[in-house]
């Protein structure tokens, strides 16, 4: 795969000292810095794997370019080596008429496992190494912007992916709208890689996000606690 070298803004990491009110999620272990970054730049700590990615400064928003038409691949933060993580971020597919692009996020690297929006079928998706795992439908407006929830998880031995979908600026659900269960003998690969973000531009306009977070273990909001007897998977710190 092919990358595009372009200039890097400094890298940035979460401050491990920085106290986590009640209400809030724990602290990322990386997020991509889009408000520091020059125009034409990508954020520090990143690594544009397939696509021509770049920061337009004045939206403050991470864009992959139409050309060349690839599926991207963005990867940042540390690689995670078998151990729980999430990954958390926003992002739009515009377009008009019926071809639409696609987006989603992902958790370690080209062997993990993907949560992608396609915007053709209403439809979103859990993938690993092209193989879609499981579907489910939901209503998806190019003109709408979209936050992405991925958790892959210790499940007795083996790994519960759980993923999340929600319009921006409304309530984060309580409960996922998509899960798997991978036993870990029927993996092949180890979990082990760095946080992905994927787009393919196929509407002819720029996939763009807004923001990206890594996290160690799972999100946990003040009520999800009322989630635990749902279906969804207790916290893990």
């Amino acid at each position: 795969m092919i990358g595009f070298v372009v200039p890097v803004a400094p890298m940035v990491w979460a401050d491990e000292e920085e106290v986590v009110g009640e209400e809030t999620p724990k602290k990322p272990l990386a997020f991509i810095d889009i408000g520091n970054s020059k125009e034409g730049s990508y954020p520090g700590g990143s690594t544009p794997v397939e696509g021509k990615w770049w920061v337009d400064a004045n939206a403050s928003i991470l864009k992959i370019e139409t050309e060349p038409l690839v599926e991207g691949w963005f990867e940042f933060g540390p690689e995670i080596r078998e151990k729980g993580a999430t990954i958390q971020a926003a992002g739009m597919a515009p377009g008009e008429g019926k071809i639409r692009s696609r987006m989603g996020v992902g958790l370690f690297g080209p062997n993990g496992f993907q949560l992608r929006l396609v915007f053709a079928r209403n439809e979103i998706e859990l993938v690993r190494r092209g193989r879609v795992l499981g579907v489910v439908s939901f209503d998806l407006e190019p003109k709408e912007s979209y936050r992405m929830e991925l958790s892959i998880l210790e499940d007795e031995g083996n790994w519960m992916i759980t993923g999340r979908v929600w319009a921006d600026e409304t309530d984060r659900p309580l409960s996922f709208i998509i899960s798997y269960k991978a036993f870990k003998a029927e993996l092949l690969f180890p979990l082990a890689g760095r946080a992905v973000l994927i787009a393919t531009p196929f509407s002819g306009e720029p996939v763009g996000f807004l923001e990206a977070s890594v996290f160690d273990g799972e999100i946990v909001m003040k009520d999800d606690e009322d989630d635990s007897e749902s279906g969804a998977p207790a916290a893990i710190e």
